[in-house]
């Protein structure tokens, strides 16, 4: 017996309506497993820059420690009498070291040599001159340190101002 057009359109809709839910639950359990691996491959990178800090901060911190062994070993020679020229000599070289030591890590010395520059100098004295034009340096009070571009410690430095005569 022939089913009724009415009967085999609502059998089709109601296999089609189970196609569509088993499409939709099997797209739902893949939207779940992409998140899963997305919160696994982000705690993993997470991860692998902290180690990378760490590691980075440990190697910084055993090249400092080299330094301070050399200048223990400065003091301590001292205490033994040793000659201050030698001891001297020693701070140098370890200054020279530390000098290296941030180089090979990219911290460079600002320049203080000509005009005044916000950017990497901080005025902290004036000096009256009527030899150089104002906003010239003219002394270097402690030396400043950028990282690339960035200032990691700006120059503190005296500016020559107008000398009015008074």
């Amino acid at each position: 017996m022939n089913a009724d057009p009415r009967e085999r359109e609502a059998e089709a809709g109601s296999e089609r309506e189970t196609e569509l839910e088993a499409e939709v639950a099997a797209l739902n359990d893949q939207v779940l497993r992409l998140r899963a691996e997305m919160d696994n491959f982000r705690t993993r990178g997470n991860r692998t820059t902290d180690d990378l800090i760490q590691q980075a901060k440990s190697s910084l911190l055993r090249d400092i420690l080299s330094v301070a062994d050399d200048l223990d070993r400065t003091l301590a020679a001292l205490d033994a009498g040793s000659d201050p020229q030698s001891a001297r000599e020693g701070v140098q070289l370890t200054r020279s070291r530390l000098e290296s030591l941030l180089a090979t890590r990219g911290v460079r010395p600002i320049e203080t040599d000509g005009v005044f520059d916000p950017r990497w100098h901080e005025a902290v004295a004036t000096r009256p001159s009527a030899d150089v034009p104002a906003g010239t340096i003219t002394a270097e009070l402690q030396a400043g340190y950028r990282w690339g571009q960035d200032v990691l410690r700006a120059a503190r430095v005296e500016v020559a101002v107008a000398d009015d005569g008074l």
